[in-house]
């Protein structure tokens, strides 16, 4: 398999600067149903020609506010709109500063890019310039560009009419309530269209709400229906539209509240202390605002561990106060555990199990006090990121969701970074689990990534870096895009000059030696290293690595499947005369050796390659220390290795002054 990718390999390291991205399925693009009212009708009419069959031209440039939802727009349009054998590919950034120079240009194919990052994405008179030129040559290729470009970015530029490039401004949202209703059909439920319809209360609710927060609402309508089944044991089929006489109260009522946030319910229980006319404080006080924030982000859990949880917060809140927190007395004096449980919304089990299924009300929660406690946010993500739930190899996915959820909210990677400082103190596991979280984000995929670049290079975040970039790669569905921009920041971290990074990086491309793809990124990393000058940590890292790659009696270097362009025995001489490099490559000379010894050829083979590498003038050292640790390996009965060895390195006239220690130990 590695062998096939022997051209992929050259073809990847030419076209180094180049963006890329993942290939979409046209199909899937059109089974979205995405809206087309108002304005948003009018844009795709511009965009046409005037027979509305193709992009008016071959570069096309949209102009938006964020989360109205041109992506989606100039997507459906290429897949509606181009031949259906081109490629349509949506293109990833990863660029410090937009150049022409740096856009594909292959034949029939339809490229879609956002330019949304502030510090990235700045649009020039120079690179629109430069993209007039551009444009021809697409049209010359039958290809189309469209480029989404967040109206902040937009500094009025001018685009002649003859330049090849056509300019349309979406100035409104597409109505949110036709863009719940789609996305309840692609979610095949379109059985909740009527409960939508039904209460001019959930209706008022959409009014007002751009794209991105329209999908969020019509997920959240499906996850309330969820919910409903799971707590009335019945079973509501949604595939089909519902006559209104076949709804379900309950389900309707839960419906609306979803839709309206909960904020009425939510005003009530954080709004001042003040009885009413019950004689009952409908306000929650300090302790079981905090319990419901325990539920809200562990959902169902033992009582001690949502009680521990709740305790945790209010600590949190109250460091540096005193006489603040309830004493023994008052806490025993009112009420109970249980009861405080039930007043908030959930239910206890016979075995002191906290039932609380309803993540959305409870994420609905943490985002009404993110929004109206500016002060909580600090001990909230302080809470959230030093809690149990956060321990082990893997950050618990409750924890990981609610951070995401607040963290991710405004678009920015501000709490990011602020997580990653020295105050808040993250775990790795957590940390770069919400990392891979804000990569996969439209939004802020983009700035996640030049985060992580900046990191790369200090010491306190390597471990956070790699570990992110290792998951990357280790999704099934990465794309080559990602997959490279993973491997800059692993290349930049193990050349940082920090010995834990770099030894994490090894790790990490161990871990990509075992498998065919990882194999073609490691061959690209030490190609590029060997003819281009790169600092050699990375490099020597990731042979290091391929010298790991899964072989029978011959070592996969040794074999013939190693492309020409990558030198074997050149990279081997560097690694043992380096005194850093030297014992890691000695332990993986010592295995091909030892894995070889039973097959008389494949063993000639190996000593044969390697003998020649352990003649070099600076590894002297390092031949010796090889043939030390090959004392115990056996190829013909009663000779060893090591004997093998020293016979056909050590001149007969010198084997009397130097002496091959036997016994190294």
């Amino acid at each position: 398999m590695v062998v096939n990718h022997a051209d992929k390999i050259i073809n990847e390291t030419r076209k180094h600067d180049i963006l890329d991205g993942p290939t979409l399925h046209r199909h899937q693009i059109k089974q979205e149903l995405i809206v087309r009212e108002g304005q948003w009708a009018e844009t795709w009419r511009q965009a046409l020609d005037p027979e509305g069959v193709r992009p008016r031209q071959h570069v096309l440039i949209i102009v938006a506010p964020r989360s109205f939802g041109s992506t989606t727009l100039a997507l459906d349009l290429l897949a509606r709109h181009t031949d259906e054998d081109s490629d349509i590919v949506k293109l990833d950034a990863d660029w410090k500063t937009p150049k022409v120079s740096r856009l594909p240009a292959e034949e029939r194919h339809a490229y879609q890019l956002d330019l949304k990052d502030p510090g990235r994405d700045r649009v020039s008179a120079d690179f629109l310039t430069m993209l007039e030129a551009h444009a021809r040559l697409l049209e010359k290729l039958d290809s189309y560009l469209v480029l989404n470009v967040a109206k902040d970015l937009w500094a009025d530029h001018y685009v002649p009419v003859q330049s090849g490039i056509h300019l349309v401004h979406l100035n409104e949202p597409p109505p949110a309530q036709s863009v719940v209703e789609a996305r309840l059909r692609a979610r095949e439920a379109p059985g909740l269209i009527s409960y939508l319809q039904s209460v001019d209360k959930a209706k008022a609710s959409l009014r007002g709400l751009d794209a991105v927060e329209a999908v969020r609402r019509a997920d959240s309508l499906v996850l309330t229906w969820q919910e409903h089944e799971q707590l009335t044991g019945s079973s509501f089929p949604m595939d089909v539209p519902l006559p209104w006489s076949a709804l379900d109260a309950g389900l309707a009522e839960r419906i609306t509240s979803a839709l309206s946030d909960w904020r009425d319910k939510l005003d009530t229980l954080f709004g001042e202390t003040a009885p009413v006319h019950s004689g009952k404080d409908t306000s929650l006080p300090l302790e079981d605002r905090c319990l419901l924030l325990a539920l809200a982000v562990h959902q169902s859990a033992p009582m001690p561990e949502v009680a521990k949880a709740a305790r945790d917060l209010q600590e949190k809140i109250n460091v540096g106060t005193s006489g603040f927190a309830s004493t023994t007395s008052a806490a025993f004096a009112g009420r109970g555990l249980r009861r405080r449980l039930v007043d908030v919304g959930a239910g206890v089990g016979a075995h002191d199990e906290v039932v609380f299924d309803q993540p959305g009300y409870g994420r609905a929660v943490l985002t009404y006090v993110w929004d109206n406690y500016e002060v909580m946010r600090d001990p909230l993500l302080k809470w959230l990121v030093s809690g149990d739930g956060s321990s082990g190899r893997e950050a618990n996915k409750h924890v990981v969701d609610a951070i995401a959820a607040l963290t991710l909210r405004h678009g920015n990677v501000d709490h990011l970074v602020q997580l990653g400082s020295p105050n808040h103190p993250a775990k790795k596991e957590l940390l770069s689990a919400l990392l891979v979280e804000a990569l996969q984000d439209e939004h802020i995929g983009r700035q996640a990534w030049g985060l992580l670049y900046g990191w790369a290079s200090v010491k306190e975040h390597g471990a956070t870096v790699v570990a992110t970039c290792r998951e990357v790669l280790n999704t099934p569905d990465v794309t080559s895009s990602q997959a490279r921009m993973a491997m800059v920041r692993l290349r930049r971290a193990a050349n940082s000059g920090h010995e834990s990074s770099r030894n994490e990086v090894l790790n990490a491309f161990v871990e990509q030696a075992q498998q065919p793809a990882g194999v073609v990124r490691l061959l690209t990393e030490v190609r590029a290293w060997q003819q281009s000058g790169r600092p050699r940590d990375a490099g020597t890292a990731a042979f290091l690595a391929l010298m790991t790659v899964p072989a029978t009696t011959t070592p996969w270097l040794l074999s013939d499947q190693v492309p020409p362009e990558v030198d074997v025995k050149r990279a081997l001489q560097e690694l043992l005369g380096d005194i850093t490099t030297a014992p890691d490559a000695i332990d993986h000379l010592t295995a091909w050796i030892r894995q070889s010894a039973d097959d008389p050829a494949s063993y000639a083979r190996v000593r044969d390659g390697l003998l020649p590498v352990l003649r070099g003038q600076k590894i002297f050292k390092a031949s010796m220390s090889l043939m030390q640790a090959l004392e115990h390996v056996t190829v013909d009965g009663d000779r060893t290795a090591a004997n093998d060895f020293w016979d056909r390195l050590v001149d007969p006239r010198l084997r009397t002054v130097i002496q091959l220690n036997r016994n190294p130990a």
